[in-house]
């Protein structure tokens, strides 16, 4: 009755809303024998519409599978104390049925809630200005990352909202640990799935649930990520989370620079150069070994492959079907039908003659990858263990042999014995022996960030530019490319840089300084004051 109701074509707040206030007969049991009620609840909370959930929780029986539901709710509106309490009062009542569904989820959300309780202790919440985010962070110390996280979702709100219709009404939740152990008490994933696959946020429960890059060697995309994972969770509201593994990771991973960019970024080299060796020797990460998670793969490597692999699948269907492709997919698997017959129908011909197409057209676009280490986030070993100090060994045996690398290592012994100022010398005369050594990204770091060191900034910026192209995600990198910009007067080109080491690492205190120098009104500036450390 209520799925024949549902499907009459009544909007489903409206078809519920009669059922609920007894405008139509009560549907007779569930062949399964759970309420229908129940029945209704639960797939209102698959799909994360907890009004509809709580309307259908409220017209059930009372009784325990009724307050396993009320219980499983509470986890997911993130109220955990009430949720355990429910879920553990139901379990021990006896009125579960042994081994039963009922017993099965009740155990699974109370290990949940406890789990979540002991992984968030001590933790602060921050409320965005909008009111469109929660921030829940385990250690106080991450609420540094509070305003930029609101910056870049009110981006996303906008942006992501245009492409994938979805603007939640209700707060959307992030929960940030410090530690991958309290990552793992919260999600179905094992230490061992996180770190050997390097998984640093979970979409799950109505939740964004990350780790913060303060716990990482050296960082990580952070803000990208906490994008990536927003548009897993539209896409659950968007297709009651009917979309696969392979179509969610494949949005997520194309959309994820959204917020800051109208297009992707193309695969950088060393990842091109994978996906079409992958291509040519027929060792794709198939989708069905995608489920139930990327991040259950067996290395960093098959976890990267695999989000080439669909990110620029997805990308080839928007790129010739348009956002009307898109659109047209989610439609069908919010329908509820499978997802590689809606990319079919988005597509215009069979699911095989889409992949023939893809394969033959990345293929193409990888063939001048370059070889190179296709890694992840590196997680710190201890929670006080600080980045490691840049080496200032010779790393310019790439230069050969001649005058340039000479001088280029003698620079470097200059530097570590402290003699900046001649080491700078040396570095310059590296530059002036060979033209491969003007334009090489390693020497010009090198050299860009000494300048900065000894304050001579206009000298600094056409080497750190040089630089910085090569290595556009360093967080160290481009807080001395921000620094060396805003003393030379470009506060734009400062603005654009430090912005890049927010979104990598933000816990580099310099950066908060020359922040502080830009900010455009005095709360943020009060904020980078307070995290300003020279």
């Amino acid at each position: 009755m209520i799925r024949a109701l549902l499907d009459s074509g009544l909007p489903r707040a409206l078809a519920l809303g009669l059922l609920l206030l007894g405008a139509l007969p009560r549907p007779e049991a569930a062949a399964d024998d759970q309420d229908p009620y129940l029945s209704q609840a639960e797939t209102a909370l698959v799909s994360w519409d907890l009004s509809a959930a709580q309307a259908a929780i409220d017209a059930a029986p009372t009784g325990a599978a009724r307050d396993v539901k009320q219980g499983v709710l509470h986890v997911y509106a993130g109220r955990y104390a009430e949720g355990e309490a429910l879920l553990a009062a139901a379990l021990a009542s006896g009125s579960l049925p042994s081994g039963g569904p009922e017993q099965e989820e009740a155990q699974h959300y109370l290990a949940l809630a406890r789990g979540s309780q002991r992984a968030l202790e001590g933790s602060v919440v921050v409320t965005s200005p909008d009111g469109h985010v929660e921030a829940v962070f385990a250690d106080p110390k991450d609420a540094l990352l509070a305003p930029y996280l609101f910056d870049a979702m009110a981006a996303a709100r906008e942006a992501l909202g245009e492409d994938l219709g979805v603007r939640p009404d209700h707060p959307v939740r992030f929960e940030l640990f410090d530690d991958p152990l309290k990552l793992a008490m919260v999600t179905p994933l094992t230490v061992e799935n996180i770190r050997t696959t390097g998984t640093v946020g979970v979409t799950k429960y109505r939740r964004i649930m990350m780790i913060t890059p303060r716990v990482m060697v050296y960082g990580y995309g952070w803000l990208d990520t906490a994008v990536h994972e927003y548009v897993h969770y539209l896409l659950t509201m968007r297709t009651g989370n009917q979309a696969p593994v392979w179509l969610q990771e494949g949005l997520a991973k194309l959309l994820e620079t959204r917020w800051r960019l109208d297009d992707p970024p193309e695969l950088d080299p060393p990842m091109a150069f994978h996906l079409h060796q992958a291509i040519v020797r027929d060792d794709l990460v198939t989708l069905d070994e995608m489920y139930p998670s990327v991040a259950m793969l067996p290395s960093q490597e098959r976890a990267a492959l695999a989000y080439a692999e669909v990110e620029t699948m997805l990308s080839l269907l928007r790129e010739r079907r348009g956002a009307a492709g898109v659109e047209r997919l989610l439609e069908r698997v919010a329908a509820g039908d499978d997802a590689k017959d809606a990319l079919a129908a988005a597509w215009g011909d069979d699911f095989e003659a889409f992949m023939t197409e893809w394969k033959a057209v990345t293929r193409r676009r990888t063939a001048k990858g370059s070889e190179g280490p296709v890694g992840g986030p590196e997680f710190k070993e201890g929670e006080e263990a600080s980045e490691p100090a840049e080496s200032l060994g010779d790393v310019f045996s790439h230069l050969g042999g001649g005058e340039a690398r000479q001088h280029a290592r003698l620079g470097g012994l200059l530097q570590a014995r402290g003699h900046a100022e001649a080491a700078a010398m040396q570095y310059e005369k590296a530059r002036a022996a060979d033209r491969r050594a003007r334009e090489d990204p390693v020497l010009s770091r090198r050299l860009g960030k000494l300048y900065v060191e000894l304050e001579r900034y206009a000298s600094a910026v056409p080497l750190l530019e040089v630089a910085s192209t090569a290595e556009p995600e360093d967080a160290n990198l481009a807080a001395a490319q921000g620094r060396a910009l805003l003393r030379s007067g470009d506060a734009p080109g400062a603005r654009r840089a430090l912005g890049r080491a927010i979104r990598v690492n933000p816990f580099i205190p310099a950066i908060h300084c020359d922040l502080a120098e830009l900010a455009e009104d005095e709360e943020r500036r009060a904020h980078e004051v307070s995290h300003c450390r020279e």
